[in-house]
């Protein structure tokens, strides 16, 4: 999927005036490839110095020629990341003023390299299995956390408990690519995508047993669904056992999901998603109808407004949503355009960026105020 050109949404001068090392883990990248990779050059080509650590293979090489310092490592997290942060320091051209973890994989060395180095760290939080590391008792109190939505930030403070900790909101953002979109008109096949973990053939298995439900009434559909995990094998038993091999398919290739998602007509979510993928809020702003279980943990999903929701775990509805799709285009595109203005009010790559500038600018002053108060007392206290 081709993104816009950063310059697009840069203002005059640097969104923040200091160096952010970003830190993200590979599957973040495959779940929120575009925003990520736009939010770092419009970073950068805004004027603030820009930097990414990632044991992701492909996000330095789509930064290749933007001036953007990448450093690929192996992993992220366990034994072999235990003293990462040391090795970096020597590598990076200026010492980074706030760091930047996007998920919540690394968090153990960041932490730890951020304590000894009085570096700041933001983390991130994209789904449910963040917000349960971030609410662990080794996580420092002074670790400030975004998340994506009002749902996570909820579940946060909830789980937290007593520990007092700002959970602040800030929802992705996205522009939308340049090509043309394909738009059905009602006299081809219907093209489903889903873009999910591959870890719950209960999940995919909605989806299959809805497409079987409309292959058996003569509906002209084809699924694709896309993804990793070790569900694959069972999810391919189940399309071979309800007969639908000729019109499901499963790719264990998750980033395939950016080049299918422009010719897709309809955008499942089969099942309630705890870790978020940019997928269906990418669909929205293309004109894509989304249908989703009605369990979804992001605000994004409002029913008749920007998506059509059905209970979970239930192919019927979900068959005859599809069934609507198919048959109804006008009651789609009325939903498609709803949707597209939700979008193009909350989720713009110029909001997202402006949200992030004033999170970092807003640390930074954090900081200054307590080592100006600590200096403060400090005098106090040799000068009675």
């Amino acid at each position: 999927m081709t993104d816009h050109g950063p310059a697009e949404f840069v203002g005059n001068g640097p969104l923040f005036d200091g160096h952010v090392l970003h830190v993200v883990d590979t599957s973040v990248v495959v779940r929120w490839g575009p925003m990520l990779r736009q939010t770092l050059r419009a970073l950068h080509d805004s004027g603030t110095p820009t930097s990414l650590v990632t044991n992701d293979r492909e996000l330095p090489a789509n930064l290749e020629g933007t001036g953007i310092e990448c450093h690929a490592v192996e992993q992220l997290a366990g034994w072999h990341a235990w003293r990462l942060g040391e090795r970096l320091l020597a590598r990076f051209r200026h010492p980074p003023k706030i760091v930047h973890l996007w998920g919540a994989t690394g968090l153990a060395w960041v932490q730890r390299w951020c304590r000894r180095n009085h570096v700041p760290v933001v983390v991130h939080a994209f789904g449910v299995t963040d917000v349960d590391q971030l609410t662990r008792p080794r996580v420092d109190v002074q670790t400030h956390v975004a998340v994506a939505s009002d749902h996570l930030a909820e579940l946060g403070s909830q789980r937290a408990g007593d520990v007092a900790r700002p959970w602040t909101v800030i929802p992705p953002g996205v522009a939308l690519p340049r090509q043309s979109v394909a738009t059905r008109t009602g006299e081809r096949t219907l093209a489903v995508l889903c873009a999910c973990s591959l870890d719950r053939p209960d999940a995919a298995g909605v989806l299959i047993d809805a497409v079987a439900e409309l292959r058996r009434t003569q509906r002209d559909v084809q699924a694709v669904l896309v993804g990793a995990g070790p569900g694959t094998d069972l999810i391919w038993r189940q399309i071979h056992t309800r007969a639908v091999h000729d019109c499901c398919a499963v790719l264990d290739e998750p980033r395939l999901w950016e080049k299918g998602l422009p010719g897709a007509d309809v955008c499942v979510i089969p099942a309630r998603q705890a870790d978020l993928w940019l997928t269906p809020l990418l669909a929205m702003g293309l004109g894509k109808l989304v249908v989703a279980s009605r369990d979804q943990p992001a605000q994004w999903f409002i029913e008749g407004q920007t998506a059509w929701q059905f209970t979970p775990g239930s192919a019927v509805e979900l068959a005859y949503l599809l069934t609507r799709a198919a048959d109804q285009p006008q009651h789609v595109q009325e939903t498609t355009a709803t949707a597209a203005t939700y979008f193009d009010t909350h989720h713009s790559i110029g909001a997202l960026l402006a949200r992030l500038a004033a999170l970092y600018r807003s640390i930074i002053d954090e900081g200054r105020a307590v080592s100006t108060a600590a200096t403060e007392h400090s005098s106090g206290d040799k000068h009675p």
